[in-house]
């Protein structure tokens, strides 16, 4: 009998308590909480789509570089806002279980202690700050840092900066911790091309040939050059070869593609012309014994 009067009292006990409990306003703060969740969802949305159109690198007679800051300065803006949107959803659902503003008082408490163990990611964060939006480097430049690594930048974050380099690997830095750097991006580059010719050639016809091979080069691929190779004439005269040389002025991006396809196509014109590039040779000569 004991028995049934607790588990009576107990029914009791719960049916008070959810009895007590305002339903209507529950189902009212939460159906509020799915609006503020759906309209920061889609500002969200529309966020991004103004800074893409801000922000776009698919504009015509754009520079190479200025479209790699625009990229970066895109890639930023997105990750800011995105935090931003989550922060806001994160603290409007938490408030329905805890004093959101008790802790924000704590926190402002705690936030000189706090700061002391945040300096470097404050550091960072302000850092990726002002690299971004002084266009100290973009995506896409090629770079040296602290001296020693050097390599192409393949992402620009609000804490740290990737760097590809050369060898392969991906060297991954924090922003606050560039001190000194080198950027081969700013302005143009002079890719530079250098071929030697036999002393027999007739060195005016060679370079009649690789001014027409220079404006072909530069008509078939105008994405590529960013303005017609020069041939320079004769630099040196050395041991074999009579040196001529080429340059043009490109980005840093697309210099090494731009020295490489110069070359095949030099070589491939000066076998079809039957124009000698001279190569190390050994003559062996022996002598006939007479029986």
């Amino acid at each position: 009998m004991d028995d049934v009067t607790t588990l009576d009292e107990a029914a009791q006990e719960t049916f008070s308590f959810f009895k007590a409990i305002d339903w209507a306003q529950i189902f009212q703060e939460w159906f509020f909480t799915l609006i503020l969740i759906v309209i920061m969802l889609v500002t969200r949305k529309i966020v991004y789509h103004i800074i893409d159109r801000v922000f776009d690198e698919t504009r015509k007679d754009m520079e190479k570089r200025e479209e790699r800051r625009i990229i970066t300065l895109n890639n930023v803006l997105k990750i800011a806002v995105n935090g931003g949107v989550w922060t806001i959803i994160v603290l409007n659902i938490l408030e329905h279980f805890i004093n959101i503003g008790s802790i924000l008082a704590v926190a402002g408490v705690g936030t000189l202690a706090i700061a002391f163990g945040a300096q470097g990611l404050v550091e960072d964060i302000m850092s990726g700050f002002v690299i971004v939006f002084e266009n100290h480097f973009s995506v896409g430049d090629y770079v040296i840092i602290d001296e020693t690594h050097h390599g192409i930048v393949e992402e620009i974050s609000m804490r740290t900066t990737s760097v590809r380099e050369f060898d392969g690997g991906l060297f991954i830095i924090h922003n606050g911790k560039i001190d000194r750097l080198k950027n081969f991006s700013k302005g143009n580059m002079k890719a530079i091309v250098e071929v030697g010719i036999a002393y027999e050639e007739n060195i005016a016809e060679v370079i009649q040939v690789l001014n027409e091979l220079c404006e072909n080069i530069y008509h078939e691929h105008e994405d590529m050059y960013r303005t017609v190779p020069v041939v320079m004439g004769v630099v040196s005269l050395d041991d074999s070869a009579v040196t001529i040389r080429i340059t043009c002025d490109e980005d840093a991006g697309s210099r090494f593609v731009a020295e490489n396809l110069l070359r095949q196509r030099i070589k491939e014109v000066f076998d079809e012309k039957g124009i000698e590039i001279p190569y190390n040779k050994m003559v062996v000569y022996s002598e006939k014994k007479e029986v």
